[in-house]
Formats: C-alpha cells, sequence, structure tokens
C-alpha cells in the first residue's frame, strides 16, 4: 500500500507585520517621550514635543497613543508572535495535518471558516478551534485548496446522509434539505435556482467575498463570513444543481 501523498510548507516571514510593529512602538514612544519631557528629559526634540502639546491633536495622541500601539503590535502584528511560536514546517496529508506538537485529524474537524481579511483558515475540532494562518507558510494557495478540500471530502458525506435522512442542515442563514435551499424562511426549490457564484467585494479598504444565488430571476447575497462551513455548502451546490 502505497503512503499518503504528504505536502510540506515552510515557514515565512510575514513581511507586512514591520510596519504595524514600527507604527505601534512609534506611537508609544512618542507618548513616552511626551511624559519624560515634564521632567525634564528629552527623548525628542523640544520643539516637536511643544509643537504637539499645543496641536489640536496632541490630546488625543497622549490618550490613545499607547492603547493604539499596543492594538497595534498585540493584534495587528499578532502574525509576528505567531510566526516566532511557530515550527519550521508544516505538514498536511490525507489524514490530517500536523505543525510542530499540533496534530489535526480531518475527521475531527466540524467547521471550516475562511477569514479572507486575515488570511486565515479556522478549523473548529473536537479539541477546540484551530487558526491556520496561511501567509506564514510558503505556497498558500496550495495550502488552502489541500486543508480546504480534504476538510469538505470529510464533511460533506455528513451533510449528505442528513439530507437523505429529510433533516434541514444549517450553514449560518441558509439551510438546505431535500426540497432546497432556505433563507429567511423563503424556501428556492432545486428547479428554480438557475446559478450559484462566489463574487468578491471592496469596499472602504475592507474586502470580502460574497455568495450569490439567483432564483427565479432573484438574486440573493450573502457574505461567505456568515456562512459557516461555506467550503461545503459550496461543494454540495455543485454537486446538486449539476445532477
Amino acid at each position: 500500500m502505497e503512503a499518503p501523498l504528504k505536502n510540506f510548507h515552510a515557514r515565512v516571514f510575514p513581511t507586512p507585520t514591520l510596519y504595524w510593529l514600527a507604527a505601534g512602538a512609534l506611537l508609544i514612544f512618542v507618548v513616552l517621550a511626551a511624559f519624560l519631557s515634564f521632567g525634564g528629559i528629552y527623548l525628542l526634540p523640544a520643539d516637536f514635543i511643544n509643537g504637539m502639546f499645543r496641536s489640536r491633536f496632541g490630546p488625543v495622541v497622549l490618550l490613545l497613543g499607547v492603547p493604539c500601539g499596543l492594538y497595534f503590535i498585540l493584534w495587528r502584528a499578532s502574525d509576528f508572535i505567531a510566526w516566532v511560536m511557530a515550527p519550521e514546517v508544516l505538514e498536511v496529508d490525507a489524514e490530517g495535518l500536523r505543525a510542530g506538537s499540533t496534530r489535526l485529524a480531518w475527521r475531527n474537524v466540524s467547521a471550516i471558516t475562511p477569514v479572507k481579511n486575515h488570511d486565515r483558515l479556522v478549523l473548529k475540532h473536537r479539541g477546540g478551534t484551530y487558526r491556520l494562518r496561511l501567509n506564514l507558510w510558503d505556497d498558500a494557495d496550495s495550502l488552502y485548496e489541500h486543508v480546504t478540500d480534504h476538510v469538505v471530502e470529510v464533511l460533506l458525506a455528513g451533510v449528505h446522509r442528513q439530507v437523505a435522512a429529510g433533516k434541514h442542515v444549517p450553514f449560518g442563514p441558509l439551510s438546505l434539505s431535500s426540497a432546497g435551499l432556505t433563507h429567511k424562511k423563503r424556501l428556492m426549490r432545486w428547479d428554480d435556482i438557475e446559478n450559484i457564484r462566489f463574487q468578491d467585494e471592496f469596499d472602504q479598504g475592507v474586502s470580502t467575498r460574497e455568495l450569490i444565488i439567483t432564483a427565479n430571476g432573484r438574486s440573493l447575497k450573502v457574505d461567505e463570513a456568515r456562512i459557516v462551513n461555506a467550503p461545503v455548502l459550496l461543494a454540495f451546490l455543485s454537486q446538486r444543481l449539476a445532477a
């Protein structure tokens, strides 16, 4: 018997986090320099400090500088901390995912949620939640496909069994059954669904992805982030509508 194909992904440095680290450190440094100036210690030129105090933005910087700086470092630059703690290599095969001491079997995964804005896959499993930071590994697109394909394969079989048993299977604001797809108590029967597709949206610096379902000439848009197990739902719909 052949050993299952293994895919190895090497750890890569998340360069964009350097900008958030620098911004956070700069804010905290400016606030520290401002308060030290009261004691005659000048880490920055006196003219700069005095100008900041006279500026209408000075109180805002003094009040929010440290909290914002900590937010930048601990949250926006959290990938840096994750990178430091991550192992050198992440391994994926037909059985599961391995990263250092972390072992995650696909059969134990109960939900998969792509987080597009943060390049993550959130995997809920029997032991809790595992957040896979795709940007920490090389060939991130391939990693996303491998993990998603394996999880969808496992979960999709369960969805088919539930539908065949006459149950309604929830996917966040949507649910499906043998009769069709339901959204806010509106049933879209399988024969009435014309097409389904994902569409990327970009508004005010935020990127989102929407599932668009067209039935009876009407289009329904649902944010992918609100759909639990969106890849599983798409796989089921693709199979069902192609039948």
